[in-house]
């Protein structure tokens, strides 16, 4: 009988200490190199994209979903991947999947549900902001406002997620799109510092995306005209 499956009891940033630095780096890493989607994206139609990654992902959960039935699975994994895993992630008494295949389900998310620059921008943040604001946070973030959350951390968070907003396209590259992607930057921010009970790894992406969606259906209403592409 598999253990109980749980979406949002552990978000991403649970229990840091239980991953060594040179762990989180590589961690880090990974979603520093998982930038090469929403990059591939910008050149790359749409179903090319979602015909690579989805299987990819569904190999990934089904990896997940079988190292808690199989023990064999289960003890390679293990020895494979602990030092890149928190302690919940290899746990067996709940089955939850990693920031890896969360990474993924985000992506998929927004590609599937959001205009391609939007969806792009919210995969950047996620790939690069996310990414530096661990490592800094974790080499220069001695001063914390909440568990697992440092000023440094936070500062490089929004600052990165600036830099993404003036470096993607824009549809119009219009003063007021510029202005909706900062101030969706600062609340995505805020949303981040609050420790939700949600895996980071999916929610940066979507609560970025589906805020600047909003925004351009209120102000540029028309604009997509049913398509998001």
């Amino acid at each position: 009988m598999l253990p109980a499956f749980s979406f949002m009891s552990i978000p991403d940033n649970t229990d840091q200490n239980s991953v060594s630095f040179q762990g989180e780096v590589y961690r880090k890493l990974i979603h520093i190199f998982s930038a090469a989607i929403p990059i591939g994206y910008l050149f790359l139609d749409r179903d090319i994209v979602l015909y690579i990654i989805v299987p990819i992902t569904f190999l990934m959960l089904l990896v997940e979903i079988t190292k808690y039935r199989i023990d064999f699975i289960y003890h390679i994994y293990k020895r494979i991947f602990s030092f890149l895993l928190r302690d919940y992630e290899f746990d067996r008494t709940k089955l939850r999947i990693n920031g890896a295949s969360w990474l993924m389900l985000g992506d998929i998310f927004c590609i599937l549900f959001f205009p391609k620059y939007i969806a792009v921008s919210g995969i950047l943040l996620l790939s690069l902001g996310d990414s530096l604001s661990g490592i800094m946070g974790r080499l220069y973030g001695r001063k914390l406002y909440a568990p697992n959350r440092s000023y440094v951390g936070t500062i490089t968070f929004f600052v990165v997620g600036i830099i993404i907003v003036f470096v993607t396209p824009k549809y119009f590259y219009s003063a007021a799109e510029y202005s909706m992607a900062a101030s969706v930057i600062l609340v995505t921010t805020i949303v981040d510092s609050l420790n939700l009970p949600m895996n980071d790894n999916f929610a940066i992406p979507v609560v970025f995306s589906g805020l600047l969606y909003i925004l351009y259906l209120i102000f540029f209403p028309g604009i997509f005209n049913g398509t998001l592409y």
